[in-house]
């Protein structure tokens, strides 16, 4: 032992020392370096007869040594020693965490003090015993105890008798012997601790507490205990439980109502090898877990590839929710993705708001122009992440989530890295996998089967019967560049459905497409199917405005003329309607 602990060791004890403690010191070898001279006094010997030796000569019962060995700490315990009795602790003394030696110091005691002791202290024992026989067999309550290898070793009357067993036929048995149901084995194993689970022995639904019984870090045993088995108190408490659950699968359906993917894959219409390779390519990753970049022009349908990629996971039964970063507000943005606590901000409601991740839960985060989202909040998102936890605006716990995202943009994200706009690290955490939507342009081939398919869509919604387009509009149609893609092809199509249903007419023709008529070449608006072809004048003027004007005023002469000059048959042969026609009329001078 060195001389510095020594020193305050001895120091220590001068403090102390008195005619009713006593001390005795050991180094690590359990050689004797201190004593007091009322231990001296108590083995009757002087200090030099003791000094240097081992404490087992001196005390042949010593349990110092044990001390030593194991650096557990002996404390309370009764010794006699030649008919002296003391109460004493036993401690090991420590120095950079290695064992350097140790002390027994204690309290002596002539034989009434001990005795007056030990007999307050088997009282005290005798009590918690009466007590622990009252607790285990309480009607109201039924306890099993089991040691470390599962043996039971106590059971009270009250779980006997739900089991319908005697204690004679349990007490020493494997608790999976008795009942083999029970997880007091795992406990053992795992030392995890059970709260209020629900238990079923012989059909009956109880609530159990599991916990293990350990002694200096290790675990002896384990006991299961039942919150109370009288069977209206059980049947209140399942009809809570069944009551909290259904009022959380309500919530749960409800966002799963408000937040729903629609789309599915086979909605995704086009035969195109460009687009069949596009939709095998999600399918596949449907299949998956990873974050998904959707690319494309305005229009393409990102956000229909993302909700049929959803609809494909096994996340299909959680929410899908949709964020368009370009249309909230940058101070709105983080409360709107991450939630946040009450009092957060001046106007945050009672209780605080939960974010779209956390609503998302077990679904999937669909973020929408990805490429609009500030840089602040572009940090913010990188480390949600990366760590797949969120922490709400004005908290402090971290909330770990469960979702998988899903982002979009129309724009060039490589670019905007280039220049500084996106953050590289986020772009590469997001593009992880890349579908680019082909524009419309690219596949005009698919362009008369979404024209088909999208005109009963059209129908179904507005209750109208126009089922057909003619050749001449689909020429018309596939000739488009179509900069808005199938959108705007979707819109054009029920501005036309609209028009043909209004002169009760079921197909579309040129006349219904007045505005991609003016955006086409001149050789395009050919009338075939409503009026004789028209033979358009050498002195038109150059500019495209002028010659469709001009066509316009040819076509409404012919039809007059074709009409009698009946201006109600002649509006309907043009597919307008009769105040449009009187319009162009006084316009044209032709009133």
């Amino acid at each position: 032992m060195s001389t510095l602990s020594a020193f305050k060791i001895t120091n220590f004890l001068e403090q102390i020392d008195n005619p009713y403690m006593f001390f005795v010191i050991t180094d690590k070898e359990g050689r004797i370096i201190n004593v007091n001279q009322t231990f001296l006094d108590l083995i009757e010997a002087k200090k030099e007869d003791v000094e240097n030796k081992h404490i087992l000569d001196v005390i042949p019962d010593s349990k110092l040594p044990a001390i030593l060995e194991t650096g557990r700490p002996n404390k309370a315990d009764i010794w006699s020693f030649k008919g002296q009795n003391a109460v004493v602790n036993r401690l090991p003394i420590w120095e950079n965490g290695e064992i350097i030696g140790a002390i027994g110091h204690g309290l002596f005691l002539d034989i009434s003090a001990a005795k007056i002791l030990v007999e307050k202290l088997q009282e005290k024992e005798k009590e918690f015993n009466i007590m622990l026989e009252g607790l285990i067999e309480s009607p109201h309550m039924g306890y099993a105890i089991v040691d470390k290898e599962g043996f039971i070793t106590a059971i009270n009357q009250t779980y006997l008798e739900l089991l319908g067993l005697k204690k004679e036929s349990t007490i020493g048995k494997h608790i999976l012997d008795v009942t083999s149901c029970s997880k007091l084995h795992e406990v053992l194993q795992t030392g995890r601790i059970d709260k209020a689970d629900i238990y079923n022995i012989k059909g009956q639904d109880i609530v159990v507490n599991r916990f293990p019984i350990q002694k200096e870090g290790e675990i002896i045993g384990a006991i299961c205990q039942s919150i109370f088995l009288d069977l209206s108190g059980v049947n209140i408490l399942m009809e809570k439980l069944k009551e909290t659950e259904n009022e959380l699968n309500i919530y749960k359906d409800e966002v799963c109502r408000i937040y729903q993917a629609k789309w599915q894959f086979e909605d995704l219409i086009g035969e195109s090898d460009m687009f069949h390779e596009v939709k095998t390519m999600a399918q596949q990753l449907a299949n998956t877990t990873s974050t998904v970049l959707i690319t494309g022009e305005s229009g393409t349908g990102k956000e229909l590839f993302a909700q049929a990629i959803h609809n494909a996971s096994s996340r299909r039964a959680g929410p899908f929710i949709r964020i368009n970063c370009a249309a909230l507000p940058e101070n709105l943005l983080e409360s709107e993705l991450f939630g946040y606590e009450e009092g957060a901000f001046t106007g945050a409601k009672k209780g605080g708001k939960p974010g779209k991740f956390e609503l998302a839960k077990g679904g999937t985060v669909f973020l929408d122009e990805i490429g609009d989202m500030p840089l602040n909040m572009q940090t913010k998102l990188l480390s949600v992440l990366q760590e797949r936890v969120i922490e709400r605006v004005g908290g402090t716990e971290p909330i770990p989530i469960n979702v998988r995202v899903i982002a979009a943009t129309n724009q060039n994200l490589e670019q905007m890295v280039k220049n500084k706009q996106f953050r590289s690290d986020l772009y590469y955490r997001l593009n992880v996998v890349r579908l680019n939507i082909p524009p419309l342009r690219k596949r005009t081939e698919d362009l008369p089967l979404l024209v088909e398919v999208l005109m009963a869509r059209i129908n179904r919604r507005l209750r109208t019967r126009v089922a057909k387009c003619s050749k001449e509009a689909i020429k018309l149609l596939t000739g488009y560049s179509w900069p808005g893609n199938v959108r705007e092809l979707e819109n054009l199509l029920e501005r036309a459905i609209n028009l043909a249903n209004a002169n009760n007419e079921y197909c579309i023709r040129l006349s219904h497409l007045p505005s991609l008529i003016e955006k086409n070449d001149i050789s395009q608006t050919a009338t075939s199917d409503t009026l004789p072809e028209i033979i358009i004048p050498d002195n038109f003027g150059e500019k495209l405005s002028d010659t469709i004007e001009g066509i316009e005023k040819k076509m409404i002469l012919q039809a007059l003329s074709k009409t009698g000059g009946n201006k109600t048959k002649t509006a309907k042969l043009l597919g307008i309607h009769n105040s449009a026609l009187y319009r162009k009329l006084s316009k044209y001078g032709l009133d």
